[in-house]
């Protein structure tokens, strides 16, 4: 028997699709909430940890690690009622993000 898996490009093990990704149990979900499309916001991230990250309402998000009204700080872009998959770097605790549309949500879920 083989096992076959997916991974991302760093070689980290990944889900077929985000939305099958594994959360961990315990309460780690976080709402992402802008009121003002391109003001950079920041959440608290465990460093070396994977999220999936779900856009709910109002727009596409844009994450990074720095901030992100500087378009070469955009490592990550979710569009509108979609889900991915990040990795925070070693050394990062801190996650920038914006919308292109005021009002937006999103929910973060750290996985296994």
């Amino acid at each position: 028997m083989r096992e076959i898996y997916l991974s991302d490009n760093s070689g980290n093990r990944s889900a077929p699709t985000p939305e099958s990704s594994d959360p961990k149990q315990t309460q780690t979900a976080q709402q992402l909430t802008n009121a003002s499309a391109d003001t950079d916001t920041t959440a608290t991230v465990s460093a070396g940890k994977k999220y999936r990250f779900t856009s709910l309402a109002t727009g596409g998000f844009y994450l990074g690690l720095a901030d992100v009204t500087t378009a070469g700080n955009v490592r990550w872009v979710c569009p509108l009622y979609h889900s991915i998959e990040l990795k925070i770097p070693i050394g990062s605790t801190t996650l920038h993000y914006a919308t292109n549309a005021n009002n937006g949500v999103g929910y973060l879920v750290e996985l296994n």
